[in-house]
């Protein structure tokens, strides 16, 4: 096939090339029968009517031998209906019986044969006769002595015949029974059957196109299905489903991925969806306090060095708190992209929980008490500045939520081939409901929505995610006004695959 025929057929649909091929290859297989019938439809007609002229020669036999003598009549009522063309010669009465009108081929005997009944007619010598009369002779049978078949073709004018002698012997009667058939009308028969074959043929390849057309229409219903349904999913609505219900064959395994892709587009939209409603909420309110006091800057301000000190302060408050709320929003957006970078090591955990706590102690001037409980010395196999950053978040949390002269408890210890950190406060502690959605976006305990303790609801979901890029795991264990208890566990040692790798 040209790259042009295989470009065009590429650029088909899948029913199109559902019904090409099914169509093509049935009818290639039609053709193909079709082509050996027409090549044996000649050889088929032969054996046809050969065995016609044998079964007459066969029946006078029959009926000399049950009735011993034949006659014209007798005859005749034997051919009744039979197109086979008959010369019977009686040897012993000299009489030639014959079921023909006109006259007869030169290889046939017209008069009855001039010698005794006993003597035998020379077989060998009568093919010979007829090819110098211009016949082409071919003995096809000897079934028995006495018996002839022949396939003879006058060289003039085409004409084919089949002939068929036998010696009939019964008593004192002799006869020669010759029956033969023209094939004349051979060429007429074959193209007769031709056109008949090629109708078939054309109504067969139709047909077959027809099927195949009806055939890739039910086996692609389930397709168009998913196609309409994906026609009708939006942003807007992705509620749409498609009916999985049915035999469990590769269309319902497709139905079920193409649903269970879009349940998860819809969870991502809906999450998307909060996180800019939630963004949006967070940055209108430092926006509208900036607003507001430049306005009050802009009436009172310039004359009330009162107003103007505390307007300034106010405005550079929510100007860092928006900072920060920005920096946290790209480092998000970032990860969501996995753009960020996450350069694992091998380092040891006690010394990076020990400098976060000095980093406090020396940066924070809260009055906390913080405890480091160590079992043992633990490497962990992860990005150091990033599990510094999460232990950074969760000590702020702590320093938040924690009354003065409260304790902030760091405990490391190993367990399951993890090395563990766990931070602990005696703070307002979690309901129930809080701690199943404390690491989603934006999600702050319903205690702590107040003015009093700032925060952006990103950081634990940052958190989450350095512990999930770094192969570890994260969880808390809350209980309302008792406290909270981070668990963060990183991998001992760099994991390897079966070649060895990471």
């Amino acid at each position: 096939m040209s790259r042009k025929n295989s470009g065009i057929f590429s650029s088909l649909t899948i029913a199109h090339k559902t019904t090409m091929m099914y169509g093509g290859i049935f009818s290639l297989s039609l053709l193909i029968i079709s082509f050996f019938v027409l090549i044996n439809v000649t050889t088929i007609e032969q054996n046809n009517m050969k065995a016609e002229v044998i079964k007459i020669v066969q029946n006078i036999d029959d009926y000399i031998e049950n009735n011993g003598t034949l006659t014209q009549e007798e005859l005749e009522t034997l051919l009744k209906n039979k197109y086979v063309d008959v010369n019977v010669i009686d040897m012993k009465n000299h009489k030639v019986y014959k079921n023909f009108s006109g006259e007869f081929p030169p290889f046939v005997r017209k008069m009855p044969l001039q010698h005794s009944p006993d003597q035998s007619e020379d077989w060998e010598s009568r093919p010979k006769e007829w090819e110098q009369k211009g016949f082409k002779v071919s003995v096809t049978k000897v079934p028995h002595v006495g018996d002839r078949e022949y396939f003879i073709t006058d060289k003039e004018d085409g004409k084919e015949f089949v002939l068929v002698e036998k010696e009939i012997r019964f008593g004192e009667n002799y006869y020669l029974v010759q029956a033969f058939k023209m094939i004349s009308n051979n060429n007429y028969y074959f193209r007769s059957f031709a056109l008949r074959l090629l109708f078939i043929d054309v109504l067969g390849i139709f047909l077959s196109f027809l099927i195949g057309r009806y055939i890739s229409k039910r086996m692609l219903k389930s397709v168009e299905e998913v196609q309409k349904t994906a026609e009708r999913i939006s942003i807007e609505d992705l509620s749409q489903r498609i009916d999985t219900s049915g035999p469990d064959d590769e269309m319902k395994e497709l139905a079920e991925t193409f649903n269970s892709m879009i349940a998860r587009l819809e969870i991502s939209f809906q999450k998307q969806n909060q996180f800019i409603s939630d963004a949006s909420h967070e940055l209108r309110t430092p926006i509208s306090v900036i607003q507001g006091y430049a306005n009050l800057i802009n009436r009172w301000g310039k004359s009330d060095p009162t107003v103007l000190e505390e307007s300034i302060q106010s405005i550079l408050a929510e100007t860092e708190h928006m900072s920060q709320l920005i920096k946290k929003l790209l480092f998000l957006a970032k990860s969501d992209q996995n753009r960020i970078t996450v350069q694992k090591e091998q380092f040891n955990l006690n010394e990076l929980v020990k400098e976060v706590v000095k980093e406090v102690a020396v940066t924070t001037d809260e009055q906390r008490k913080i405890v480091i409980e160590e079992e043992k010395e633990i490497e962990i196999y992860a990005d150091s500045s990033m599990v510094k950053q999460l232990l950074w978040i969760h000590c702020e949390n702590a320093l938040k939520y924690t009354k003065s002269d409260d304790i902030i408890t760091f405990r490391i210890y190993e367990k399951e081939c993890y090395g563990y950190v766990d931070v602990q406060d005696n703070g307002v502690g979690m309901v129930e409901e809080d701690v199943s959605r404390i690491f989603d976006r934006f999600y702050r305990a319903d205690k702590s929505r107040n003015k009093e303790i700032p925060g952006t609801g990103l950081g634990l979901s940052i958190a989450k995610w350095i512990a999930e890029s770094n192969e570890g795991k994260i969880s808390v264990e809350s209980e309302f006004g008792k406290g909270t208890t981070f668990h963060n566990g990183f991998p001992l040692q760099k994991k390897k695959t079966q070649k060895g790798k990471e």
